[in-house]
């Protein structure tokens, strides 16, 4: 996995995210900022945008 961070974004909760996304495959992962786990793939985005706006709609709950 290549993907590059590309920003942060704070769940329904309050926890911060890390937002990655590889730019060559379109994958697109958040990994909590506070827990030195592994990432969670959360689709395919084809513009850093559109990771971003992904990435929040799949936090908004968590």
């Amino acid at each position: 996995m290549s993907a590059t961070s590309i920003g942060t974004i704070k769940s329904g909760k309050g926890q911060t995210y890390e937002v990655l996304w590889d730019s060559s495959s379109k994958e697109l992962y958040v990994k909590p900022t506070w827990f030195m786990g592994a990432s969670t793939h959360v689709g395919k985005a084809s513009t850093a945008s559109e990771a971003m706006t992904k990435a929040e709609a799949f936090l908004y709950n968590k």
